[in-house]
């Protein structure tokens, strides 16, 4: 078999770029061949491999699916790999600092940091490197670039490495400081002569030019085997004539650039420290006993400093210095983001400092690109956003960012095509925005770049209409697919420029945004988001004393509180009131959405009975309309509302029925429908046990569902499949649909169905592995106490006696 099989993708440690290179060598292409193949290019193909993109679009994964010919199952890890990102994972070697030699007589490696912390991966990722260049490739010499922005580490991260290495370099270990971001750099004819003079050459003896330096400086260490860290480079040609030609030396060099011009050399980025390694380096700055009593101030402080391990230090120097204090204060003022980095200082170390130099650096253009992305509402930024806030082309707006990354101001994100800006180095562009910038500018910037998402929000969600044909040339996007990607990718960036619509009372265009998401909602059912959302439209439609609108919105409004159990009755309410409005202005559709959204929260509250009379009303109304489409949506909803009473046979007629309504046309919202209709007949059949039918019928509805990019309804037919083999004693493939439909849920937030996996998972372990069972028992009912609703209590009490039953047999 080949390695395109799912069991080929399964490995802990995969991320995309591994898979990606494992299956193109499988299928013996090069990069240049699966381009042609994939009409990817070549260079995206090989950043991929690479990691630099580690979530790319869905279109690139599709198209390298199907030039690699994988199999259906292998398509679906390989999708689904792509869209979570992980990043390979491990724990930190063993090692024995080392002392120096003693021999280099100047430039000696400073002394390592005591409380260096949170750098396991990136120092097993670099000793890695290292080992494997020395095994694999004796005649050059391991050079190793660390690059990062201001204020991660990077010279603490190369003395540790030093340290950790040492002793595989007894002929000595030196530090040079190239002080690449001084207003006068090292030049590389001083830098030599430092290096020359550690080695032992007399002053007088010295070469007077680079080229001679250069050469004495290599032939030296072709007979030796030493360190040379270069700290702080500012360029690629400041150190090129730095680096030996022998192969027994280690070079390590740190800098703000990626140093992209020099060949043959490895290179890891530093980032901030995770959220458990900023508590660590704080807690081991102010003592752990201090920390402990504050633990929930620490773990604020941690956060608001962007977890930058020189903005962790200055914190915590700050703590240090004022024992009486209470850590509090120091959250107090961070939490204030116009006194930010000034309280984020300490003696003379700065974060803004540090953030000033490398912005001093930047050309006129790129500078006014770094201040423009203040402006941006999400936590990313991409090239076609930073043209509408520049005022650029996008071909030199992405100029520009490149420029910021190799500056190290800016990051890639793990998506394609995206940029990350540093929490703290947003508030300092924005401090630059304001200090250099006109108020007329900025406003412009902020109005520009509102208006340009709202209308590309707009004319992507109206592609996901189920009527919907026009095409409009000028959108970001021209199919419904895509659509649903970039509204999923730009919901931090289209939310923030909603909300500053409502600030500015453009109420119309906040009007226009919220009726046309509506179909996008039943694809991502993210209640707080679309609570808002309507919230807004509801407001602007008054605004506008729009009443047909007001009435459509109220019936949004309705649907999202409904998504909450601990919400039916106020949705129900919220659709009575749309009800009303709709009534009072002769709005027949809106009246019967009105009818058949409020049976759908009485049948959620658990009045199934009063849920179908509420429906068969919403019906009568959309028959007389016209309106086969939603007569069938409300048929679907009187399915349900059979299945609670226990009318199983006229549930799945029901079903059916819409089934067989929303498959007369391909749209993709049709399409998710038919995924609906599916999982709500395989439900039903599941309840007359007829296990067979039902689990085949779930896979369908799965199958549809991974299509149209639906993990509400994905999750839900995995978790099907796994109740029905498991009712059928095929208990392994029960557990792993259990497994995938629990990591879905877990992605979307919804706690209340992985309670009900984690039990269900924990009756097949009963019998495979009974000593995992607890522990998914124990699992969901700690996530049961957090939900406060009357189906979550029941749970709660039937998981305790599972629990105290098993301990009464142990």
């Amino acid at each position: 078999m080949s390695d395109t099989g799912p069991e080929a993708v399964r490995e802990p440690g995969d991320n995309f770029g591994d898979l990606l290179a494992r299956y193109r060598r499988s299928a013996r292409l090069t990069q240049e061949e699966l381009a042609s193949a994939s009409g990817i290019s070549a260079r995206s193909i090989s950043d991929m491999e690479r990691g630099r993109v580690r979530v790319p679009q869905r279109r690139s994964v599709q198209a390298l699916a199907s030039a690699l010919t994988l199999d259906t199952h292998a398509q679906w890890e390989f999708v689904r790999l792509a869209k979570a990102g992980r990043v390979r994972t491990g724990t930190r070697p063993t090692g024995t600092a080392a002392t120096p030699s003693g021999r280099p007589q100047q430039c000696q490696l400073p002394p390592e940091v005591a409380d260096f912390t949170g750098r396991d991966n990136e120092v097993e990722q670099t000793l890695q490197l290292v080992g494997e260049h020395l095994r694999t490739n004796l005649r050059a010499t391991p050079v190793v670039v660390l690059f990062g922005a201001p204020g991660v580490g990077k010279t603490s991260f190369a003395v540790h490495i030093g340290h950790r290495v040492g002793k595989r370099y007894p002929d000595g270990r030196v530090f040079v400081n190239m002080r690449g971001i001084d207003t006068n750099p090292l030049s590389a004819h001083d830098a030599l002569g430092q290096l020359l003079a550690a080695m032992g050459v007399a002053a007088a003896h010295l070469p007077t030019g680079v080229h001679g330096r250069s050469t004495l400086y290599r032939q030296l260490l072709s007979e030796r085997r030493m360190l040379v860290i270069l700290d702080n480079v500012a360029d690629d040609a400041q150190v090129r004539p730095l680096l030996p030609g022998s192969s027994g030396s280690l070079v390590l060099i740190t800098s703000r650039r990626v140093l992209s011009g020099l060949e043959a050399v490895g290179r890891i980025q530093l980032d901030v420290l995770d959220a458990a390694a900023g508590v660590r380096l704080l807690e081991s700055i102010i003592r752990p006993d201090r920390a402990a009593r504050e633990l929930d101030a620490v773990h604020r402080v941690a956060e608001l400093c962007g977890n930058l391990p020189l903005a962790l230090r200055i914190a915590g120097n700050r703590l240090a210095s004022r024992p009486r204090w209470p850590i509090a204060n120091l959250v107090r003022q961070l939490n204030d983001e116009q006194r930010r980095l000034t309280a984020l200082t300490a003696g003379d170390l700065q974060v803004r400092a540090a953030f000033e130099v490398s912005y001093q650096q930047c050309d006129a253009i790129s500078g006014m690109v770094f201040r423009r992305l203040s402006l941006a509402g999400g936590p990313d930024v991409t090239v076609a956003q930073t043209a509408v806030l520049a005022e650029l082309d996008e071909t030199t707006a992405e100029r520009h960012l490149e420029e910021l990354v190799d500056a190290s101001l800016l990051d890639t994100d793990v998506r394609e095509g995206r940029y990350i800006l540093h929490d703290l180095l947003r508030l300092f562009a924005g401090e630059r925005l304001a200090g250099e910038d006109t108020a007329a500018d900025i406003q412009a910037a902020e109005w520009r770049l509102t208006e340009w998402l709202l209308r590309n929000g707009i004319r992507a969600a109206k592609l996901l209409a189920p009527d919907w044909s026009e095409r409009d040339p000028d959108a970001v996007v021209d199919t419904a697919e895509d659509a649903v990607e970039w509204l999923d990718d730009e919901q931090a960036h289209w939310l923030a420029a909603l909300r500053q619509a409502v600030r500015l009372r453009w109420h119309a265009a906040v009007l226009e945004f919220s009726s046309s998401v509506r179909w996008y909602s039943a694809l991502r059912k993210t209640s707080d988001v679309w609570r808002e959302v309507f919230t807004y439209g509801v407001n602007a439609a008054r605004a506008l004393d729009r009443r047909r609108d007001e009435a459509e919105q109220l019936n949004f409004l309705g649907w999202a509180l409904n998504l909450v159990p601990a919400l039916h009755h106020e949705a129900y309410q919220t659709h009575r009131r749309a009800l009303a409005v709709a009534r009072e202005v002769g709005d027949r559709i809106a009246e019967a959405w009105s009818l058949m959204h409020s049976g759908r929260a009485e049948l959620d509250d658990g009045r199934p009975g009063r849920s179908v009379e509420l429906l068969t009303s919403a019906i009568a109304v959309f028959h007389q309309t016209g309106h086969t489409f939603e007569e069938h949506i409300a048929l679907s909803y009187v399915g349900l509302a059979l299945h609670a009473l226990g009318r199983y046979e006229q549930a799945a007629a029901a079903h059916r029925t819409a089934v067989g309504e929303f498959r007369r046309t391909d749209s993709l919202s049709h399409r998710n429908l038919v995924a609906t209709g599916l999982q709500r007949l395989a439900e039903t059949l599941e309840a007359t046990g007829d296990w067979q039918t039902a689990n085949a019928t779930f896979q369908e509805a799965g199958a549809i569902a991974v299509g149209v990019d639906s993990p509400a309804v994905e999750a839900d037919a995995w978790f099907g499949c796994g109740r029905c083999r498991h009712e059928m004693g095929d208990l392994r493939p029960a557990e792993r649909h259990l497994d995938i439909a629990l990591s879905i849920y877990t992605d979307i937030g919804d706690r209340w169905k992985q309670a009900r996996v984690l039990q269900r998972r924990a009756s097949v372990l009963d019998q495979t592995r009974p000593a995992h069972a607890r522990a998914d028992r124990e699992q969901a009912l700690e996530i049961c106490r957090g939900l406060n609703t009357a189906k979550a209590h029941s749970l709660a009490a039937a998981l305790s006696a599972a629990i105290n039953a098993s301990e009464d047999l142990s």
